[in-house]
């Protein structure tokens, strides 16, 4: 009786220890499961894909020590990734005390977080390249990788916490539309055509800041031919439409050079609550200070995100500094006025000038993208859209 005693005791902590070590093993692999399953749900692909992809990620991670190993994957309510274990260890030395397992129940819940459930208000500005060199598939492709990202980023739910996009489309000017351009410009053009209305460099020291339009501080310089500016397709301040936001990505064409500058720093005004008054009440963009407070889940109040996007060699400017130079100096402010810059090169020559300046206008290495070719493009807003996007671990 003494020996059962002993040998249970002892035993009891050589199995506890082993239980433990499987369980949390267990416990791991599920949690990584359900997020890998969430992610395949931000992305649009189906319940049973993300099903498929969590048990996948789940078997590659497991303990192979389970004597039974019962794990389901179910979704619910399109959004959430759930995984209920009922699996099992058995026992080396309890056996002897009548106990020949020892059970592993738990769950792990992975939410993909929409509308009010975020937590976070989301601002977007994409930078699109316009210009000549991006006709035919390269255009087809932008096109789908801007919609795959505001698809993934813009949810339905806005009445708590927004989610916000602007596009910006680029080339040899940018062309802000008619109500922006007479207040950035201080300009009113004849007529009630919009065909006038393309921006140059700002003018005074505020060439590299975002301090609002007025006599004081700057305006913008303008085009002024008779002929149609470029591009046509007008920038769209932020919003939560999301078929405005497709429809104006579906009217760009590429026409013209690449005045990468302009796009940047329209990019950062879309985002600005300095140019609050240049666009409609419902696309102001949210003050500075909401990026340092923090939400309950102790992430920030709002993020501004800027997604910078080109093809080529920035060759086209009116005054001042070279384009590339301008957009560097002009990127740098940006981020220090607290925006997450992500920059993506689509087929650009590494180690050129534009791989350069993308590489210097992101946030860091992580945020810069170097696409070869359309699908490699795709993939890249998709990733920036998985990482804008919010995914976590409820439970």
């Amino acid at each position: 009786m003494m020996l059962t005693a002993v040998v249970s005791v002892v035993g009891g902590a050589v199995d506890y220890a082993r239980w433990l070590s499987t369980k949390t093993t267990t416990l791991s692999a599920m949690d990584a499961a359900v997020l890998a399953g969430g992610r395949a749900l931000l992305i649009g692909q189906s319940s049973a894909s993300a099903i498929e992809i969590a048990e996948k990620y789940y078997n590659k991670n497991k303990s192979n020590v389970l004597s039974v190993d019962n794990v389901v994957f179910t979704v619910e309510n399109a959004n959430e990734i759930v995984a209920v274990a009922d699996s099992a260890v058995s026992t080396a030395l309890l056996g002897v005390a009548g106990i020949q397992k020892l059970h592993i129940r738990g769950e792990a819940r992975a939410k993909v977080e929409v509308g009010a459930n975020a937590g976070s208000h989301v601002e977007i500005s994409l930078m699109l390249d316009t210009t000549g060199s991006m006709a035919g598939d390269k255009m087809v492709s932008l096109k789908q990788a801007a919609i795959d990202l505001v698809n993934i980023t813009v949810w339905s739910d806005q009445s708590e916490y927004t989610s916000r996009v602007a596009v910006v489309p680029f080339s040899p000017y940018v062309n802000p539309g008619r109500d922006a351009f007479e207040v950035a410009t201080n300009y009113s053009p004849n007529g009630n055509s919009d065909n006038k209305t393309c921006v140059k460099e700002r003018s005074g020291t505020n060439r590299y800041t975002d301090a609002t339009p007025n006599g004081s501080n700057g305006y913008f310089n303008y085009y002024t031919s008779n002929s149609s500016c470029k591009p046509q397709a007008t920038v769209l301040p932020l919003t939560a439409n999301k078929q405005d936001l497709q429809q104006r990505i579906n009217e760009m064409q590429p026409t013209g050079m690449t005045a990468g500058h302009l796009g940047t720093q329209w990019s950062w005004y879309a985002l600005s609550p300095n140019f609050a008054n240049v666009w409609p009440l419902d696309a102001e963009p949210k003050p500075y200070s909401m990026l340092t407070q923090m939400n309950d889940n102790n992430q920030p109040l709002l993020r501004k995100i800027a997604v910078l996007m080109t093809d080529g060699e920035y060759n086209q400017k009116y005054s001042g500094s070279s384009s590339a130079t301008q957009a560097r100096a002009i990127c740098s402010n940006m981020k220090a006025a607290g925006i997450e810059v992500y920059t993506v090169g689509f087929a650009i020559n590494e180690g050129g000038e534009a791989d350069t300046t993308m590489s210097e206008c992101a946030t860091s290495e992580e945020h810069y993208y170097h696409a070869d070719d359309g699908d490699a493009l795709r993939s890249a807003f998709r990733d920036i859209a998985l990482k804008i996007a919010t995914l976590r671990l409820v439970h």
